[in-house]
């Protein structure tokens, strides 16, 4: 039996499936090249798989976490949408990883409620963390405090939920995103030489606010970017009665050529730092040996929606806002195919099955998702659609239900009964509703009827066994936490 491999998995936050460069649906410039500059995650994929239907269970920060943390559904551990309260589960996969030899440790943002909550982590160091007090200790804040005199980050007066964007106000060595990067090559220099690590390496952007330092903003400021992406499905549903001067917040709008612009040249360019901050702990793995046996996956919580359909920041079922890049990096001389593009759909859930059967763990018979060692091989059965949903949040009414498939996705709003359809292998950009087609009324009928039986234990009764039933219900409806 070989030595168990380190494990490195880089969680970004907010960051759109099609925003790394090797993703075949990213931006191109005129020479079909990729306009986002993501070299080192580029070469994560080239060494291993690339999985380009990959989604969020649940489209928003702390309840998609939770979900990678159990490898769980939404349903199965209580937040089908935005929920607090304490995380109290009975595996977790730093827990699992622990109890069998792993140091485990976490850097970055980490909402686990409370902030401080372990979940199986040895090791917890904060840049950002949701429901912290004045009492709580933030390791990035302390810093910033003692090396600039304030704690105050976004002291530039940018909101964190802001479309608004600029350059950061301090200098590249004090960015949330270098200082992460830090923290994780002192783990790495300091890391016990007995025992195999889990580190997860959870960078707070591209979140907003869109402000990456200096060079990385420049680096995009000049290109010539895709204004955002709108149909006329979208324009009835969210394009009308939008205010001319939007709230900075506001999770609708409609922005001017000019501010579409500012927000994609500092939502690139924070993921352009990030790549870059990235190589110098892969470097660092090379340098000490440790990089040939190291399992490395790379993914988001959740996508930013950056205008698209008159839409703004996440919790939609839209490409956008749900899926997300996932890359899995495998150690030197393990047998799975390199250089893999798979378009089976496959979710968050299915990390924490994969990082312990590549560690060789038993895994619990809590999880819910699958391996996608298994996917990568062949030898998982294909599922005929995934499912991802939230509950209502911003609105009452805005809460959807979600299918994909590797060509279709069926949407739901089991508040107001709204339907749409897409084919996403001719419109990826999901400006054509389908819903309406003659020609798709048995594909839509196909994915309500699959819907219909998904749903049909669920505790909100979405249905009665024959029909989807769109009601207000409350925001949102959690389920008891399966042990």
């Amino acid at each position: 039996m070989s030595d168990p491999p380190n494990i490195l998995f880089v969680l970004t936050d907010q960051q759109r499936g099609d925003a790394v460069g090797v993703d075949p649906d990213s931006e191109r410039d005129a020479n079909d090249d990729p306009i986002l500059h993501t070299p080192n995650i580029n070469e994560l994929a080239n060494d291993g798989a690339l999985f380009r239907r990959a989604y969020t269970p649940v489209p928003s920060s702390m309840p998609a976490r939770r979900c990678l943390i159990t490898g769980q559904t939404p349903a199965t551990n209580g937040a089908p949408g935005w929920v607090s309260g304490p995380w109290n589960f009975r595996h977790t996969l730093p827990g699992t990883l622990r109890d069998h030899g792993y140091q485990t440790h976490v850097i970055g943002k980490y909402d686990a409620q409370p902030p401080r909550k372990h979940c199986g982590f040895e090791g917890v160091e904060l840049q950002y963390a949701l429901g912290t007090t004045d009492a709580d200790v933030v390791e990035y804040d302390e810093y910033l405090r003692e090396t600039v005199g304030t704690s105050e980050w976004t002291a530039a007066g940018v909101d964190v939920n802001s479309w608004d964007a600029r350059p950061f106000h301090l200098a590249e060595r004090h960015h949330p995103t270098t200082w992460t990067t830090d923290r994780a090559i002192a783990f790495i220099e300091r890391q016990d030489p007995t025992r195999p690590f889990f580190l997860q390496l959870a960078y707070y952007f591209p979140h907003r606010p869109f402000t990456p330092s200096e060079p990385y903003w420049n680096q995009y400021l000049h290109r010539d970017l895709e204004q955002p992406a709108r149909g006329a499905w979208s324009e009835a549903l969210y394009g009308n009665a939008l205010p001319k001067a939007a709230p900075t917040k506001a999770w609708r709008y409609d922005l001017s050529e000019r501010e579409h612009h500012r927000a994609k040249v500092g939502y690139y360019g924070s993921i352009t730092q990030i790549d870059q901050q990235l190589n110098r702990v892969l470097e660092l793995l090379r340098q000490r040996g440790q990089l040939e046996n190291t399992l490395i996956i790379f993914s988001s919580d959740h996508g930013e929606m950056l205008g698209d359909h008159y839409l703004g920041r996440k919790t939609y079922p839209f490409e956008g806002s749900a899926r997300v890049p996932l890359i899995v990096r495998y150690p030197d001389g393990s047998p799975h195919p390199r250089g893999m593009v798979i378009d089976q759909p496959v979710g968050l859930e299915d990390i924490m099955p994969t990082v312990l059967e590549q560690a060789q763990i038993d895994i619990p018979e809590t999880v819910d998702g699958t391996s996608l060692l298994r996917v990568i091989d062949g030898d998982a059965t294909d599922p005929t659609y995934y499912h991802g949903e939230h509950s209502p949040i911003y609105d009452e009414e805005n809460a959807w239900q979600f299918l994909v498939n590797e060509r279709f996705k069926y949407v739901w709003n089991p508040v107001t009964g709204q339907e749409l359809f897409f084919d996403l292998r001719s419109d990826p950009r999901e400006t054509q509703d389908l819903s309406k087609d003659e020609a798709h009324k048995e594909d839509v009928t196909r994915f309500r009827v699959a819907l219909i039986d998904h749903l049909r234990e669920r505790d909100e009764q979405f249905t009665d066994g024959s029909s989807l039933l769109a009601c207000k219900r409350e925001s949102p409806i959690p389920h008891p936490v399966r042990e």
